[in-house]
């Protein structure tokens, strides 16, 4: 791999042994650009378990593009289960980040990565948040990322309307997406990190739909010294 930008992930296990994960993306567009596993398990194949929304072609498409970049997570940790502990540290261009997590919330970190770059049409709008990697983000932290990178995707396309309805789908369709992944994960091991890491992502898109507006409320007093120079020059 070359030419792009990388993301490390080290896992010390419970056992005192050591794990690795890196993921490289192209330059430009922050695509994820691992090359796939040559042995590549049924749970990836695109029609296993297919997400109900999926829009692929699978005459195009003959594996689930984020369940292909999954194959190594889930089988470099598949001899754990969702509660171990680990020490996880993250290298994310020169930025480290370091952690004494569970398994799956770790796992869900990496899927988190995955999903948002590998090239599912529904997660691949998140790759803007994935470029600018936050490991093990918390709920608020995760609703003002992707509420800001929404009105920033807004401003791009050149989209006028108000309110936050584009965002609210998007987060219904990723919840379809989750519960899918999960189901195609669960043929994928016999243990539960992985299925588990799914459902964490997956409360987030579940709740966030709903907790728009209450949580920027929360939020809106970070933002007192914008609403009174509205209208005046700094």
């Amino acid at each position: 791999m070359s030419g792009g930008r990388r993301i490390g992930y080290r896992f010390r296990l419970p056992d005192g042994s050591e794990r690795a994960l890196d993921f490289e993306f192209s330059e430009r567009e922050f695509r994820l650009i691992n090359a796939p596993p040559i042995d590549v398990p049924f749970w990836a194949e695109l029609n296993f378990n297919r997400c109900r929304n999926c829009p692929l072609d699978p005459a195009m498409h003959g594996h689930c593009p984020p369940a292909l970049q999954m194959v190594g997570p889930v089988r470099a940790l598949a001899d754990l289960v969702s509660f171990d502990d680990v020490a996880v540290s993250v290298d994310a261009g020169g930025r480290i980040v370091s952690a004494h997590i569970s398994v799956q919330e770790a796992l869900s970190s990496v899927f988190g990565l995955i999903m948002a770059t590998a090239g599912c049409p529904w997660t691949d709008r998140l790759r803007p948040m994935a470029r600018f990697h936050l490991p093990f983000a918390d709920e608020t932290e995760t609703l003002y990322r992707s509420v800001t990178m929404f009105l920033l995707a807004r401003e791009f396309a050149g989209d006028a309307d108000r309110g936050f309805a584009g965002l609210e789908d998007l987060y219904r369709n990723l919840h379809l997406v989750n519960r899918d992944m999960s189901r195609r994960l669960g043929a994928a091991t016999h243990t539960d990190p992985a299925r588990n890491a799914i459902a964490l992502l997956d409360v987030y898109a579940a709740l966030l739909p709903a907790a728009i507006e209450d949580s920027l409320a929360e939020l809106e007093p970070l933002f007192e010294a914008w609403v009174e120079r509205r209208g005046t020059t700094i």
